[in-house]
């Protein structure tokens, strides 16, 4: 088995249909030996018909993870991949035609590399709203758009040329040894973030290359309810929590940890609440008086900080 495309999904048939469907009719390079494998992470909506639905149309099996959990569902699906390479996609997107085939083409470029990543391509289900255009540079992290360009470079930590979750490859060889965190990653009991990019940078801190892939590209499709302040709140939150969660296990992935002394309230660092004070001010001050939608950065670290507060309250007990 040279290739194990590996999907994660839970209670998202109809997405998952679409997903699938665009697989169907990806290019793929004569004579590979190819599985893709989809890690039901406890679903109760009708994922297994639509698996089965594909069976015949691509060489598709299902693997249940009763333990809800995005890392528990990676690291089942791991278990369970036979290739020699392991490519990575969501439920939510729209495969290219050309996208397993790139991934394919850039092993054989680069048999000594360890991970690669590719183009995710934001589709909105909706025209975004007038705050979207003016913060688009910053704030298209949160639907995991992700491009460096057309030109093949090496992935790196400094300037964070990484690939996201939606679109990545790991050498199966090196994949093995990394499990994925059961602390990150969204699941009902936590929505954290950064599980991939964990062991994407203990690859590459172990002395391991990557590779960005431009040609392996996905759209990732984002419906109405995302598309939204709410939302924006909601991803800033839950990336606060995970560095509070990084930083009280010393992880410094997301930047300098919080410091473990320092003066606290109920578990949560004075400092750190002034900070969040202070964000949320200036965002009312300048969304009263800055139309230009300067705002949404303040309000943003806000969440970010009321994120990274309530974890380490939640933590002290």
């Amino acid at each position: 088995m040279q290739v194990s495309v590996i999907l994660c999904t839970r209670n998202r048939a109809d997405s998952l249909r679409r997903t699938l469907e665009s697989a169907t009719r990806m290019r793929v390079p004569e004579g590979l030996v190819w599985e893709f494998v989809v890690v039901d992470n406890g679903s109760t909506d009708h994922t297994a018909q639509v698996v089965a639905e594909f069976e015949g149309r691509l060489p598709v099996r299902r693997v249940v993870e009763n333990t809800a959990g995005l890392s528990n569902a990676r690291n089942t699906g791991v278990a369970n991949a036979l290739g020699q390479y392991i490519c990575w996609t969501d439920d939510d997107t729209l495969i290219d035609e050309n996208w397993l085939a790139a991934y394919v083409e850039a092993f054989a470029r680069h048999p000594e590399a360890s991970v690669f990543g590719g183009v995710v391509e934001p589709v909105f289900e909706i025209e975004p709203p007038g705050w979207w255009p003016a913060n688009k540079s910053w704030l298209s992290r949160i639907f995991a758009a992700r491009d460096f360009g057309p030109k093949e470079i090496p992935l790196s930590h400094e300037g964070e040329v990484l690939p996201y979750g939606a679109n990545f490859a790991v050498r199966g060889d090196d994949q093995r040894k990394l499990r994925y965190d059961p602390e990150l990653g969204v699941g009902p009991q936590h929505k954290r973030m950064g599980e991939e990019t964990v062991v994407i940078l203990a690859l590459l801190d172990k002395g391991g290359t990557g590779y960005w892939t431009p040609g392996a590209r996905v759209k990732h499709l984002i419906p109405e309810r995302r598309i939204s302040l709410k939302y924006v709140g909601e991803y800033y939150r839950s990336l606060g929590e995970t560095w509070a969660n990084l930083s009280a296990r010393n992880v410094d992935t997301m930047g300098a940890p919080i410091p473990p002394g320092g003066r606290r309230y109920k578990g949560m660092p004075v400092w750190l609440m002034r900070r969040a004070a202070m964000s949320w001010v200036k965002s009312n001050a300048k969304r009263l008086f800055n139309a230009s939608g300067d705002w949404l950065k303040s309000w943003t670290d806000y969440q970010y900080c009321a994120g990274a507060l309530s974890y380490c309250r939640k933590a002290a007990g």
